[in-house]
């Protein structure tokens, strides 16, 4: 509303048009199959897979130059079919990805900016819904937790792990030009910012998990590198699993004490960071079915 003092106790000048803030959320629970669309709007687009059955993705953060965003087009909508609300050319710009101590599938919850938003339209024709998907349970989760770049994968948390959590904050920076177009207000594209990646580890207390929370008042801080790794015992063909992996060079910035049922915990947060060894601060591989985004 114009800020103008008209004479009058009420409003009478009409409003004016603004910058359009079209936002939306992805909250659930993760399969396979579905994990391509979140790891190629919160990380990376332009990836494709090999294999011909069983399907190897690979997304791997660049931290010296910008990737390419990876956009989806968005739809809500109810039983009233022509009040639909489309958003168009939307990525993550904060994911949270992890389980609890109840090992279930994946939890995922997403923030998601859109450039452009329009209002009642009708459903896009000829979506399907997978009716069995394999999930991406905490049951079917390892985690390694290793010193040295090149044993990334090799020491295994046994016994030790109730809970993990992911979450990427990828700070976007929304553009918008006076380009004298027909888009106006909608968004002309994203920037890259300063990206936050936290892993959190909700532990046992066992001689290993111990040892490491007592490394939080070393100087420096040592070095971690952790891979959080999900093996389905579903077969895709011949010996492939569905798989997912998500690897991260970290250190250890808090430690906290807790409890579950009874058992003393330690929850362990740890920062990512960009290794110029690894050559990245996070790399996730995916093997499923999907041919394509």
């Amino acid at each position: 509303d114009p800020d103008v003092d008209v004479g009058s106790l009420d409003p009478i000048l009409a409003p004016f048009n603004g910058a359009t803030e079209v936002t939306g959320t992805w909250e659930g629970k993760l399969a396979f199959d579905d994990a391509p669309y979140l790891w190629n709007g919160t990380i990376k687009g332009g990836v494709t897979p090999t294999g011909a059955t069983a399907k190897a993705w690979v997304w791997q953060a660049a931290s010296l130059t910008a990737d390419a965003f990876g956009a989806v087009t968005a739809q809500w909508g109810d039983d009233y079919t022509t009040d639909v609300i489309v958003g168009g050319y939307g990525v993550i710009d904060q994911l949270e990805v992890g389980f609890d101590e109840d090992l279930t599938a994946m939890d995922v919850n997403a923030d998601l900016i859109y450039a452009r938003g329009e209002l009642c339209l009708g459903f896009t024709g000829g979506l399907t819904i997978d009716s069995t998907p394999n999930w991406v349970y905490g049951a079917d989760t390892e985690v390694y937790l290793d010193s040295a770049f090149g044993s990334i994968g090799s020491t295994k948390l046994t016994d030790g792990v109730h809970g993990v959590t992911v979450n990427i904050n990828n700070n976007l920076d929304q553009k918008r030009f006076a380009n004298g177009s027909n888009t106006r207000f909608n968004l002309s594209g994203f920037g890259r910012g300063p990206r936050e990646i936290e892993v959190t580890l909700v532990l046992a207390k066992t001689t290993a998990t111990v040892a490491e929370a007592c490394t939080l008042d070393d100087t420096p801080v040592p070095n971690r590198y952790i891979e959080i790794k999900t093996t389905s015992p579903e077969i895709i063909t011949g010996s492939t699993p569905y798989s997912q992996s998500i690897r991260v060079p970290a250190r250890l910035i808090s430690r906290e004490d807790g409890e579950i049922d009874n058992n003393t915990t330690i929850t362990l947060v740890y920062r990512g960071f960009y290794d110029a060894d690894l050559g990245y601060a996070i790399r996730v591989a995916v093997t499923n079915t999907l041919a394509a985004l």
